[in-house]
């Protein structure tokens, strides 16, 4: 019986090998891929593959790329999502003589975490306005970043986070990102 010699097969991992890892393939079959013409084609593949896996991406590629795959955050892009339910302050239930509604003004608290719980906002909505305090865990001031507020997606930039963000209108908040320059 005549045996196989493995080293003279040529198959698609030893192509790939070739081009990524050449200390992964053996010298025979180096020499065999270099002479056989007919592997050029798949060699000229690898070889693309391996020249844009290499190059750096755009900003805008990265961000489209963001949209299409929801578990893909850009490193410059952080989402912050709800810590826990809203907490309304009731208001005094104490009545008026003339049983009129209580003057103090009600109020919505709301707390947003990012995974990494670098950061942390509250968000604070009264009849009138909202506040949106934007801090650092730790402890670092916020320089020159955007905050989108969504589902609403507005969006507002902020040179520090030494003041809060106020809106004069009350908005509902289900999740913020924030997003910083380079």
């Amino acid at each position: 019986m005549e045996e196989k010699d493995e080293n003279k097969i040529i198959e698609e991992q030893d192509l790939f090998n070739f081009v990524f890892y050449p200390e992964r393939i053996s010298s025979d079959k180096k020499n065999i891929i270099e002479c056989d013409n007919t592997l050029n084609e798949a060699l000229d593949f690898y070889k693309q593959l391996k020249i844009n896996s290499n190059r750096e991406r755009s900003d805008s590629l990265k961000k489209m790329i963001a949209k299409k795959i929801p578990a893909y955050t850009s490193a410059n892009v952080i989402s912050l999502y709800p810590l826990k339910a809203p907490v309304i302050q009731k208001r005094n239930q104490n009545r008026l003589a003339a049983g009129s509604i209580d003057l103090s003004p009600k109020m919505t608290t709301k707390t947003f975490v990012d995974n990494e719980k670098e950061y942390l906002i509250k968000v604070l909505s009264s009849e009138e306005k909202t506040k949106i305090f934007v801090f650092s865990t730790n402890d670092e001031v916020v320089n020159n970043f955007d905050i989108m507020i969504e589902p609403q997606n507005l969006k507002y930039h902020l040179d520090d986070n030494s003041e809060p963000l106020q809106l004069d209108q009350v908005i509902e908040v289900e999740k913020i990102q924030l997003s910083f320059s380079k």
